[in-house]
């Protein structure tokens, strides 16, 4: 009977190592996620909305309010999971 080894022998080059960014230069993991919980959050991403809008950029406060709808639903989220156990 043939013994099974996981590990085989590479063929050809050597596998780079792969690091922490992928191809856009964003890290894979959660590094760049915010700190803090959703509904923390969601205070910060108004703030900044409001600041980005009384400095007259209005697509910044858009985007920042959109942030902000985006961990308002997180949060929502978790309160109903909460309800529900």
């Amino acid at each position: 009977m043939k013994k099974n080894y996981s590990f085989k022998r590479s063929r050809g080059k050597p596998q780079k190592k792969q690091s922490s960014l992928n191809n856009n230069g964003f890290r894979v993991k959660g590094e760049n996620k915010p700190k803090g919980k959703p509904i923390e959050i969601v205070g910060k991403y108004e703030l900044m909305a409001r600041d980005a809008s009384s400095a007259g950029d209005r697509v910044a406060a858009e985007n920042y309010m959109q942030h902000a709808e985006h961990y308002l639903r997180i949060s929502n989220a978790i309160k109903e999971k909460k309800v529900d156990n």
